[in-house]
């Protein structure tokens, strides 16, 4: 559970640290004038995309009940992470990091959004069981008022009576 709160605190603190890393690497590497371009288009489409990332984990109300994400987002959202610090300290290897990173992306994007659909529909099925069961009941209300141990009867005037 410790693990599991601290991804949930920590989604939301990577989506701009992350970001700062890809530069903090890439000052560090010997990169060209164009990877620092790239670097200026990939860094705001990342923010952006592990903000969305986070707001669909955090739109499911067991998240926001434990303050910790469930196992299947440690697993996607940890692995997708560590792609982005791979990347940023720019080996040989950064190209087939970058596509595992954007598969890990995907992957995490589609497993938060499947695990809010599913959620949803169980709190939605159970939320209509409750309903029937008390549409089930009999009402209260249905019975004639009682004043003082007497009861009120309320008879309709026929259409011929009022003419």
């Amino acid at each position: 559970m410790l693990l599991r709160r601290a991804f949930y605190y920590w989604q939301f603190i990577a989506a701009l640290v992350l970001p700062i890393w890809l530069f903090v690497g890439w000052s560090f590497s010997s990169g060209s004038g164009w990877s620092f371009v790239g670097l200026l288009v990939l860094a705001p489409v990342l923010f952006v995309f592990m903000l969305v990332v986070s707001v669909v984990v955090y739109m499911r109300s067991s998240v926001r009940r434990n303050n910790a994400i469930s196992w299947w987002d440690v697993a996607f959202i940890g692995a997708w992470h560590a792609t982005i610090v791979a990347f940023g300290f720019f080996t040989e290897a950064s190209s087939a990091i970058a596509v595992l990173g954007v598969l890990l992306a995907l992957g995490s994007f589609w497993a938060a959004v499947w695990q809010l659909v599913t959620e949803t529909r169980a709190q939605a099925k159970a939320a209509f069981r409750e309903f029937e069961q008390m549409a089930a009941r009999p009402d209260a209300s249905r019975r004639p008022p009682v004043v003082d141990g007497g009861v009120y009867v309320v008879t309709e005037a026929s259409d011929e009576r009022n003419r």
